[in-house]
């Protein structure tokens, strides 16, 4: 908890806020708002308290309701794909817009990531075990 609330829910001054949802063994992070350099640190502290409760991580972030995201943004999904890979697991971006992955390709990293469409098919979309 941090402040009377608890880390899964809080808001920055931005708007933006992150909220966790875990559903059996996979985590998935609903981001809302811009995800800019005043928000990001944000996601980055909710990506490292949903890893630190899972081995062999499941991640989905979900950036459906993401308005805008600037390099810093990219950054920290960029470190979201390094430190679940590094822990054996998997991500899954959920809801990235046409600009997204546009910018996402031009950077060069566009192919690293797995998306799909919905939350739903993105949990459906990792192993029944392991």
């Amino acid at each position: 908890m941090r402040g009377g609330k608890p880390m899964s829910d809080i808001p920055n001054n931005s708007g933006f806020h992150v909220r966790a949802d875990t559903r059996g063994r996979c985590t998935t992070l609903h981001a809302t708002g811009a995800l800019d350099y005043g928000s990001s640190p944000l996601l980055k502290e909710q990506t490292d308290a949903a890893l630190e409760a899972m081995d062999h991580p499941r991640l989905v972030i979900d950036l459906t309701e993401v308005t805008f995201c600037d390099s810093t943004g990219y950054g920290v999904l960029m470190y979201a794909l390094t430190h679940v890979r590094r822990l054996a697991g998997s991500l899954i971006l959920v809801g990235t817009s046409a600009i997204m992955r546009q910018r996402l390709n031009r950077l060069g990293v566009g192919e690293l990531f797995d998306t799909r469409s919905t939350v739903e098919e993105a949990i459906n979309a990792f192993p029944a075990t392991g």
